[in-house]
């Protein structure tokens, strides 16, 4: 792979990574309640579901989506359920001091690791994007195997780079948040923002209807 296309793939990785989305605003919420090391998990979580979406996009299954109505739609509207629903429990968890510090000590990597993982692989639009992107820095002259493997390397370093320095900021912004209501109204934010991509999501349309 030629250095100049690695550094378009670069820049374009950056912008897209740099931009919030539901898998930010997971990663900061779980920041400002659990610490930036539990929310760790979150972010491997996140990165291990676009792994797999690479993987899947890569071997052809981005084209089976497309031509699949049932099939995009049944991941489709799984998707807007679980942040639908991952919105509503945010709006409605009320913290509390003593009961925070319980919930750090009970809440696991698993549990961690699962939310995240499951949040980015909500999104179906995820593989056909995987897609529709790595052939415009691949040329086919060269091995191919090789070339996805640096992209899908560069792409995992700089989106896991930006989790966590969205979620190192929101951990200092934490100490500004100690109140309860203030933790509260952060929490009703981030799930009407989690919310409203859920019914985003839910006017995608296969690009073929």
């Amino acid at each position: 792979m030629e250095f100049t296309i690695w550094i378009s793939f670069v820049g374009a990785a950056l912008i897209l990574a740099f931009t919030p989305g539901p898998s930010v605003l997971l990663a900061t919420a779980n920041s400002m309640n659990y610490g930036v090391k539990k929310t760790v998990g979150t972010i491997l979580g996140d990165l291990s579901a676009n792994l797999c979406q690479i993987v899947l996009a890569s071997a052809g299954l981005a084209s089976i989506v497309i031509a699949s109505g049932e099939l995009f739609q049944l991941i489709k509207w799984l998707g807007v359920a679980y942040l639908i629903y991952m919105g509503v429990q945010k709006i409605i968890h009320r913290p509390k001091n003593q009961k925070m510090k319980s919930t750090v000590r009970t809440r696991t990597f698993f549990s961690m690791y699962s939310e995240g993982f499951l949040m980015s692989a909500a999104n179906p639009k995820a593989i056909v994007f995987f897609a529709a992107l790595f052939p415009l820095f691949i040329d086919p002259a060269l091995p191919f195997v090789p070339q996805v493997a640096i992209l899908a390397v560069t792409f995992l370093s700089i989106d896991g780079l930006s989790l966590l320095i969205y979620s190192r900021f929101a951990e200092r912004l934490k100490s500004y948040l100690e109140n309860n209501e203030k933790v509260y109204l952060q929490n009703k934010i981030v799930g009407a923002l989690l919310i409203f991509s859920g019914l985003m999501l839910s006017l995608v349309r296969r690009s073929n209807n």
